[in-house]
């Protein structure tokens, strides 16, 4: 009689191997609930992280930009000292165009106190006029940096005497038409001698019961946008159309220095 052998059968195991199988199966998972506060808490931490890149983004244009007016504003600070008077452009619309077919425009003018190249007959846009942190949405429609007016100089049209501190009256063209400090409109008169400047302040101080004017109160150049009333339905061209840095602009200042204000203070409600 053969001897009956004993045997497993093909699919069964061990308990301990069948426990350690059950096991893999049995292991804890993330639930659904779980799985939603991760996914919540990784956009939020998306969220936080975009905002700082923004804000820092936002920052370092802020910084540039007063740099690029800090420049200009030496610019004009030599020009002065070089000829006894302001420079004279074609129009208080700041433009970057250098070029030898405009020979009156912010750029052909202060070229050589810039360290620019020099003109030619092929027009140029030098970086130093760029406004920073003016992007495509806030261009009114134009595709070039260039093509949008973001920045003004003096105007006694535009800034409001009683805040600039520089009164109508003083500089007078032959029709008895006030001209700014960087000359009339298309540059029919030149820009305010030294004494000039000297002569505003005083008138106001003599206006004014006295009050004290200083050169550091009065704006040579400044950001703008349509936002701003007297903008609105009176100037030529492309202007932003809010402000490049949120709750305040950028202002040069006759004495050379920038400081960030509110966007209404230089304008007439």
């Amino acid at each position: 009689m053969t001897p009956i052998q004993s045997f497993l059968p093909f699919n069964r195991q061990s308990p301990r191997a069948a426990t350690a199988s059950r096991s893999r199966y049995l292991l804890p998972g993330f639930t659904l609930v779980e799985l939603l506060v991760v996914v919540v808490i990784v956009i939020t931490l998306a969220f936080l992280t975009l905002a700082v890149v923004i804000r820092m983004r936002e920052r370092a244009n802020n910084i540039l930009a007063i740099s690029n007016m800090r420049q200009i504003g030496s610019a004009i600070s030599s020009y002065l000292s070089e000829n006894d008077r302001l420079p004279a452009f074609n129009d208080v619309g700041v433009s970057p165009a250098l070029s030898t077919a405009d020979p009156l425009t912010q750029a052909y003018v202060l070229q050589p106190y810039l360290g620019l190249g020099e003109a030619t007959a092929t027009v140029q846009h030098p970086e130093v006029f760029k406004a920073p942190g003016l992007k495509p949405d806030n261009m009114g429609g134009k595709k070039k940096w260039y093509e949008v007016v973001a920045h003004a100089m003096y105007s006694t049209e535009h800034i409001h005497a009683s805040k600039a501190y520089l009164p109508t009256g003083v500089v007078t063209d032959t029709a008895g038409k006030d001209v700014g400090p960087f000359g009339g409109v298309g540059a029919t008169s030149p820009g305010w001698k030294t004494g000039q400047l000297d002569a505003g302040l005083a008138k106001y101080s003599a206006d004014n019961g006295g009050k004290i004017a200083t050169l550091s109160m009065v704006p040579a150049m400044l950001e703008i946008n349509s936002e701003h009333p007297s903008i609105a339905g009176s100037w030529p061209w492309p202007v932003p159309q809010k402000t490049l840095r949120g709750s305040y602009v950028n202002v040069l200042y006759f004495d050379w220095r920038v400081e960030s204000v509110s966007p209404t203070f230089f304008y007439e409600p």
